[in-house]
């Protein structure tokens, strides 16, 4: 029979000021590190970063809306995407100002149509306007209104069903980014090491973001160390197996790019973002892990530290099994493109996997699932030491006090919740 604690487990003074005396230099690292791998140069403007980047003199960005598609020169036969490029006419309104406006193929074949916006090039005071013989060039979609329908439709929902904890949650959402944008991808650019901007920027998201989302307790700093045991062992094996599989060569433009006018490393620019990868990953594992501890301490209080890391990883074993595919279907679909190329040559799958980018891919699936699989034992068998330290069961309350029916013991003793 299991007996209920009243209220949440917590650890004994002594581990609570261990966990203290741990988490201070890892805290004080952090800073540290964003102190010294602060980014100090220019911002950088690189060259070939598309149309929205660099534009010629007198070429501006603009926003667009299409008022007229003409066909009339179009042969409807047989369709040709680049022949419709040539003979469709096409009229779009910039500030008030009509003009004419070439649609690149593709944008053709996705059905550029009246009324739709678009950012365009704008080379109505341009030099090169008699050259090129349009006054406005397709770009895009503005997509500006529907996504940021979207984000509000998300926060809305978060806050609906999670209230003030979803709040919190979004908060150290949009901190992430913050470190992302600001100290992250600066750094790396003000050629710091990689590896180690990654790893601070990793450090500093997981301390505000854990512990805004999740509270100061010693549940959320349990999960804090296993993220960090999870993200060290991601990092050593994504540059040990980065380097053994030789992994830092350039297969797209932009890693061309990179190469070609910065002195980023490849190499440890994979790293970096198998650590980010791992990082969202890990949080979500290590906190369930270490509410499962507490929970379970909770109602069965006189579980021995092996009986309740047992029980714990009955459930981590289940997110370990989810977890994985999450990983890997993330992964396919943001590659689906590629497969969709790749599988269309006559060459087997296991070399499709083996080369060039999707190589990468596999790569970060199996980095991602080693770290994660590994912290989740380690987060609770952590818990478990934390949980039982200042664990104390109520007293047992006196045969002649507790008398009730055998049915009412028996049903609580194999109560299935508890099993």
């Amino acid at each position: 029979m299991h007996m209920t604690l009243q209220g949440k487990p917590t650890a004994s003074p002594r581990v609570r000021l261990i966990m203290i005396v741990c988490l201070l230099p890892l805290v004080l690292i952090t800073i540290g590190g964003l102190v010294l791998l602060w980014p100090q140069g220019p911002e950088q403007d690189l060259p070939g970063g598309g149309p929205m980047t660099n534009t010629a003199p007198g070429v501006s960005h603009a926003e667009a809306r299409v008022t007229a598609v003409d066909a009339s020169n179009c042969e409807t036969s047989e369709p040709d995407p680049m022949l419709e490029a040539d003979c469709m006419e096409f009229t779009a309104e910039v500030d008030g100002q009509e003009g004419s406006l070439y649609v690149t193929p593709d944008a053709i074949v996705s059905g550029v149509g009246v009324g739709d916006s678009l950012k365009v090039l704008d080379f109505t005071k341009s030099t090169d306007r008699a050259e090129t013989e349009t006054d406005y060039v397709f770009i895009d979609y503005d997509r500006d209104v529907p996504i940021l329908a979207l984000a509000i439709m998300y926060g809305v929902v978060v806050l609906a069903v999670a209230g003030f904890r979803g709040l919190r949650a979004l908060t150290g959402l949009a901190f992430a980014g913050v470190v992302l944008i600001v100290f992250m991808l600066p750094a790396i650019l003000d050629s710091k090491p990689p590896i180690l901007v990654a790893m601070v920027a990793a450090s500093a998201i997981m301390v505000i973001a854990l512990y805004l989302a999740h509270g100061v307790s010693t549940r959320t700093t349990t999960a804090l160390f296993g993220t960090v045991a999870g993200i060290v062992i991601t990092g050593l094996l994504g540059a040990w197996m980065t380097s053994w599989a030789n992994l830092g060569i350039a297969y797209s433009e932009e890693g061309f790019l990179l190469t070609g006018t910065t002195d980023v490393s490849l190499a440890d620019l994979i790293v970096c973002a198998i650590l980010v990868t791992g990082l969202g990953v890990l949080n979500d594992v290590t906190i369930t892990q270490a509410s499962a501890v507490w929970e379970l301490a909770t109602v069965a209080p006189d579980l021995k530290s092996g009986q309740l890391f047992a029980r714990a990883m009955r459930i981590g074993r289940d997110h370990i099994a989810s977890t994985v595919y999450t990983i890997t279907f993330a992964y396919v679909g943001s590659a689906l493109t590629t497969l969709l190329i790749v599988s269309a040559h006559d060459q087997s799958f296991f070399e499709t996997l083996t080369l060039g980018e999707m190589a990468l891919e596999v790569v970060s699936i199996l980095v991602c699932s080693i770290g994660l699989v590994i912290a989740i034992p380690l987060t609770t068998a952590l818990g478990v030491l934390v949980v039982r330290s200042g664990l104390r069961p109520p007293p047992r309350v006196a045969p002649s006090q507790s008398s009730s029916p055998p049915s009412q013991k028996q049903n609580s003793a194999t109560d299935p919740a508890l099993d």
